[in-house]
């Protein structure tokens, strides 16, 4: 009964079959021991001998038999065999793989959300031995997906946290103190996004302008550490000169406030306090043009009641109307949000 081909690749094992000879006639013991049950002590040994016994190992009788298979087989690139060790979780196949194709550093592959680069796929499985080869075949550090979003925030947000150490420590060594990451491993957009208040000061230290860069939807610094319930970040970048009232331009809307108000309380209390206004009004045009902080928290799922709270304290009115002339209690009932209707008609 011969194995599955999925993981063989006739390249490859040809390759593998020259090494085997290369060690058998040095005196390799381990190489030995692999071809004495099939060729004992015989004096010489050739290449067909490798290729039998890589056959018989891969559970074959004979290397014309495996070939065979191999060539009906559905064709597979480079690539699909990476990827297949990857999701397999066969770090030492996917690194053998590398080290022999260091080609494989450079590719891309499709997925639900666009293409990303083979790094990123490593990286978001959290595979530290096939990242650290792909990078030392040469592959982009810091390439960033068709989301926007390099290698290094899919191993983070993952809870890969030593795959983003390394990555970091490699995109410092190689950007050279230029953008998009300025020699601090990961741009400060992001950092934000993931609450690394260590990166904030990196940047802030080295550029203290940096608070005003965007990211890939034209969000500000403020916007996601708001929305994420990152306290100290957001705290620290508002310290430091961020535009608490600045829109995202590129996709959703709205300012840090209108962010943090879907879930965040303690990050709503945190700009409120620093002078964001309770009624500003999300500009563009989509869904939540027109609305005000709470019309935002009376959209969501969550049902943020104490962001409510604190937004009324600070003076938000919920006479306000959005552009589809609805006030927030309105939003909340089309949206079936029940707890945030009772509350909104209590008083």
């Amino acid at each position: 009964m011969s194995r599955s081909v999925d993981r063989l690749d006739l390249r490859q094992l040809k390759v593998q079959a020259k090494e085997l000879v290369r060690a058998v006639r040095s005196g390799n013991a381990d190489a030995l021991a692999r071809v004495a049950p099939y060729f004992g002590n015989e004096p010489e040994f050739f290449i067909s001998h490798a290729q039998l016994v890589l056959a018989r190992e891969n559970g074959f009788e004979s290397w014309t038999r495996l070939r065979e298979e191999l060539q009906l087989a559905p064709a597979k690139s480079l690539g699909d065999h990476f990827f297949q060790a990857l999701l397999a979780k066969d770090d030492d196949r996917a690194v053998e793989l590398v080290r022999q194709n260091p080609e494989l550093a450079g590719i891309w592959r499709r997925k639900e959300y666009g293409w990303v680069s083979v790094l990123s796929s490593a990286a978001e499985l959290g595979r530290l031995e096939p990242v650290k080869a792909l990078v030392e075949a040469g592959a982009d550090v810091y390439p960033v997906n068709q989301g926007g979003y390099p290698p290094v925030f899919e191993a983070a947000s993952g809870g890969h946290a030593e795959v983003a150490e390394y990555l970091m420590q490699a995109s410092a060594v190689r950007d050279s103190g230029l953008p998009p990451t300025y020699g601090c491993g990961i741009d400060i957009v992001l950092a934000a996004r993931l609450g690394m208040t260590g990166r904030l000061r990196m940047h802030v230290e080295r550029d203290p302008l940096a608070v005003f860069r965007r990211g890939c939807i034209g969000e500000t610094v403020l916007h996601w550490p708001a929305h994420n319930g990152h306290v100290e970040s957001l705290r620290y970048l508002l310290e430091h000169g961020a535009l608490i009232e600045g829109d995202e331009i590129g996709l959703y809307g709205g300012k840090p406030l209108h962010w943090a108000s879907e879930h965040a309380p303690e990050c709503v209390e945190l700009l409120l306090a620093g002078g964001a206004d309770p009624n500003s009004r999300n500009l563009m045009k989509n869904d939540f043009e027109g609305f005000t902080p709470l019309h935002m928290m009376a959209s969501q799922r969550n049902q943020c009641i104490e962001c409510a709270e604190l937004l009324l304290r600070a003076g938000a009115d919920k006479s306000l109307l959005d552009a589809k002339g609805r006030t927030p209690l309105q939003v909340a009932a089309q949206g079936g949000r029940d707890r945030v209707v009772s509350f909104l008609s209590s008083g």
